[in-house]
């Protein structure tokens, strides 16, 4: 008999979405929201863009973020766009696409509704280009095994944290503006009970560790790694500023996010290689987990 390998929502100990059972129309209707809740995400998507046009603003939250203490690097903007796509095409993408498989959601259709109900917390992996408002949708909205990497960039925002744990005080006693798309999007259904766990904690001390990768979470050593780094945003900032990259890469960098998450998401398609550099992340990490030489030296693995 072959023996049984924990999915990973066994592993992460994920409980079934709260909306299962429910009318498509209806998880629909509440993503798309009313007037007030559609001002705002519009409001949200200028100020997206407002900061991808203003590479100073982006410095001084990241400026603000090593002041605090949360990280020792300061990339450049394409170190900065260049390690999020190699992020999201190596760790984010692929491990969010085997939880959704374990927990039986569908990839393409539950990405467009999310996307329906607050554009901007698709639109920028890195967070620093997000106005406060969005990362905190992001981190009600999408399951995090432990969110402190959004944690911190809540830091860079002047009392984003505590905003957003006022915010979950408002889901919890049902009077949150957008209550209604935050519950038909939820992927677990003992996340936002962990959140009131995890968020006045972090309140408490800015400075608490991000939990362990599980072991064993998925099979892929190249996977594991890259979760592994990408956990917090010191290791994030870590690894962009080993990144030897100019504006012609970033710049192809975020061609390619915007293809895959958008129109290739829905038809399959991907463009760019699903890259990693081993060399970009922490020696002891790499040591942990893909302990051949060989392996270390590994820039890529194709899509």
């Amino acid at each position: 008999m072959q023996a049984h390998h924990p999915t990973i929502s066994e592993v992460q100990g994920n409980t079934p979405p709260p909306w299962r059972g429910r009318s498509e129309w209806s998880l629909w209707l509440d993503c798309i929201g009313g007037l007030s809740a559609n001002v705002e995400k519009v409001t949200e998507v200028l100020g997206f863009f407002g900061a991808l046009l203003r590479p100073r603003l982006v410095r001084s939250r990241l400026e603000r973020l090593h002041e605090l203490g949360h990280c020792a690097h300061l990339p450049t903007v394409p170190q900065l766009l260049v390690a999020s796509r190699h992020q999201l095409s190596f760790s984010l993408g692929a491990e969010t696409k085997l939880m959704y498989a374990a927990q039986g959601i569908p990839w393409t259709r539950h990405n467009l509704k999310r996307f329906v109900a607050y554009p901007t917390t698709m639109m920028d992996p890195v967070g620093l280009f997000l106005p406060m408002n969005s990362i905190i949708q992001h981190v009600l909205q999408t399951f995090h095994r432990h969110a402190t990497y959004d944690l911190v960039l809540l830091c860079a925002h002047p009392g984003g944290p505590e905003e957003l744990q006022r915010q979950l005080e408002q889901l919890s006693a049902g009077t949150h503006p957008h209550q209604r798309s935050l519950e038909a999007l939820v992927e677990d259904g003992s996340y936002h009970d962990r959140l009131r766990r995890d968020v006045p904690a972090f309140v408490a001390d800015p400075h608490v560790s991000p939990r362990p990768i599980p072991e064993g979470l998925v099979p892929e050593p190249l996977l594991m790694l890259a979760m592994d780094q990408f956990k917090d945003v010191r290791g994030y900032m870590a690894y962009a500023s080993r990144l030897d990259v100019d504006w012609g890469d970033a710049l192809r960098s975020f061609l390619h996010l915007a293809f895959n998450e958008t129109i290739g998401g829905a038809v399959g398609w991907q463009v760019g290689r699903q890259t990693l550099s081993v060399a970009s992340c922490e020696p002891e990490l790499v040591a942990r987990h893909v302990p051949r030489s060989d392996d270390r030296q590994a820039h890529s693995s194709a899509g």
